[in-house]
């Protein structure tokens, strides 16, 4: 039988984010134990109006279930994921047009609930940091830490424009809360980005493979050479060809 406190965790997490009784429930035994309630909640924050989505084109009838690592922090509905702050607050994700979540992760120190997701014509990665008041952000792929890791970097370009967030991408962990160094989504050379590692903790190697330069199969691509980029903190993280200048 779950525990009291747990069960008014998620009672709280449904009621911040306007959600009902059929809320998904956990899929098998939970990774980890439920964070502890706090002895007296804070006020919520306002609902978030969640986008407007076609039920025409919107697969899925249910809300999508809660895998093991999220269970005790995450409550879900139609329209809205609803995490748990470190503080017992809520941060509301909107949910709506997404059909599936995969990759789903709890930073070893409970700060970070991370998830890729897909939806109609559309992908992306969530990152909700549950510090302070909490905060979620877009980075359309998985992001990669620094060494310190406290920062972290990611690249979602795509001649698709599919992706949730379509640019390239810094962020800073605070003490409490992200704050972004930058982001550029100007128009970059069409191919095949990635971020291939961090160099120290003030500079990011990028590399794409061109479009004219793609094999046919997509198997192949890690065959093919790649041209080197990187992204500086000296210069403003813009994105530019070469690699990381030598410390």
């Amino acid at each position: 039988m779950p525990r009291i406190g747990t069960i008014l965790a998620l009672a709280v997490l449904a009621a911040a984010c306007g959600q009902t009784d059929n809320a998904a429930q956990p899929e098998g035994s939970p990774a980890q134990p439920a964070p502890p309630v706090p002895a007296a909640q804070p006020e919520p924050p306002p609902r978030p109006e969640a986008e407007s989505v076609d039920e025409e084109l919107r697969e899925r009838k249910e809300p999508i279930p809660i895998p093991a690592p999220f269970a005790g922090l995450v409550k879900a509905d139609m329209d809205h994921f609803a995490v748990s702050t470190l503080d017992g607050g809520t941060v509301c994700v909107d949910a709506g047009w997404m059909e599936s979540i995969e990759e789903p992760k709890v930073s070893p120190d409970n700060r970070f609930v991370s998830f890729g997701w897909s939806g109609y014509e559309a992908f992306g990665f969530i990152v909700v940091d549950r510090s302070g008041k909490g905060q979620a952000i877009e980075t359309g792929n998985a992001p990669l830490a620094s060494p310190e890791r406290d920062r972290f970097a990611s690249i979602d370009l795509s001649e698709s424009g599919f992706g949730g967030f379509n640019a390239f991408g810094v962020w800073q962990a605070e003490p409490a809360g992200l704050k972004e160094l930058a982001q550029y989504s100007e128009e970059f050379p069409p191919g095949d980005w990635r971020i291939e590692r961090w160099a120290g903790r003030a500079c990011v190697e990028l590399s794409v493979l061109p479009i004219e330069r793609q094999p046919s199969h997509v198997d192949d691509f890690d065959k093919a050479p790649r041209d080197p980029w990187f992204a500086a903190e000296a210069k403003g993280w813009k994105p530019a060809p070469g690699r990381c200048p030598r410390a």
